[in-house]
């Protein structure tokens, strides 16, 4: 899990952070007037709408959306590759690479059905949301930080099992404003330390084996009648499809591993799925398992 010093929270302690952000609810009026008399308190700025993803809460499972959106002016993080970022998400340091987050105050929406629903908007750098657009592997990234950073910051218990990533929607609702300040962010130390093998040389890491539960995300298409669905599995550790042990059942998914790091993967599906003719494919480069299916019945 990432660690909450990669978060940058909004509470009074204000020279300790990246970012500040101005209640929604506050006049605006009273935003233009507080800018010009404290200059020191940055500027407001509305961000872009981006990704609107769908996750439940674990107690009523209630639908909770997060609009990930972006703005030039929030501090970008250190420019890595893709090789960097695995290294990070393999070591027990992930703190070393550092996201700014400016994250909003909950507001209600109304969703298609008519009901009221919590929302909350996480920004982000644009040229970093644009890698993460182009990348899977940064898009899984961002999406699980911004997710666990709404549960940190409003301590609600969210279901990370399902997240859904709205294809024909950005947003929900309207997007807040948000005051950040020009200041760096924390730098990172992704090129700066060198990770520690932990296992002495005498071990036989053969013997050892770990067991991990893998990062994920479900997609539906289209969003309103939803017909197919797309299951993005990241094995890093994985080489070809022969080392996946893959069983699809109407509603459920288990996956398991043949490796020394044994990825153990249960999902129930929201919705029941043809299993008999998904498809299934294994990214060798990216580390993608990709398991497509049409939909039958929502549960």
């Amino acid at each position: 899990m990432l660690s909450s010093k990669n978060f940058l929270d909004v509470d009074e302690s204000i020279l300790e952070k990246n970012l500040i952000i101005q209640s929604n609810e506050e006049r605006e009026f009273e935003n233009i007037v507080s800018g010009y008399l404290n200059p020191d308190a940055g500027k407001l700025v509305k961000p872009a709408p981006g990704i609107c993803i769908k996750i439940f809460k674990n107690d009523d499972k209630s639908k909770v959306f997060i609009n990930l959106c972006h703005h030039a002016d929030i501090p970008p993080p250190e420019d890595i590759t893709e090789d960097e970022l695995i290294e990070v998400l393999k070591s027990k340091d992930p703190e070393r690479y550092c996201v700014p987050l400016s994250i909003g105050t909950e507001h209600e929406e109304v969703d298609k059905s008519g009901k009221r629903i919590k929302a909350y908007d996480v920004a982000v750098n644009s040229e970093f949301f644009k890698k993460c657009q182009n990348n899977e592997l940064f898009q899984t990234f961002i999406v699980s930080a911004v997710i666990e950073g709404i549960a940190e910051k409003f301590k609600i218990e969210l279901c990370f099992e399902n997240p859904i990533l709205l294809k024909n929607r950005k947003c929900i609702g309207t997007l807040q404003q948000h005051r950040i300040q020009q200041r760096l962010p924390r730098s990172s130390s992704i090129r700066k330390k060198t990770l520690i093998q932990e296992l002495n040389a005498g071990n036989n890491t053969s013997e050892l084996c770990r067991h991990v539960k893998p990062e994920y995300r479900i997609y539906v298409h289209p969003e309103d009648k939803p017909k197919k669905l797309i299951l993005d599995v990241w094995l890093p550790e994985v080489n070809n499809l022969q080392e996946i042990d893959l069983k699809c059942g109407e509603d459920c998914i288990i996956l398991t591993t043949k490796k020394q790091t044994k990825y153990d993967l249960d999902i129930c599906l929201p919705f029941k799925i043809n299993h008999r003719n998904a498809s299934v494919t294994f990214d060798t480069q990216t580390k993608f398992l990709s398991v497509t299916s049409q939909i039958t019945a929502i549960n």
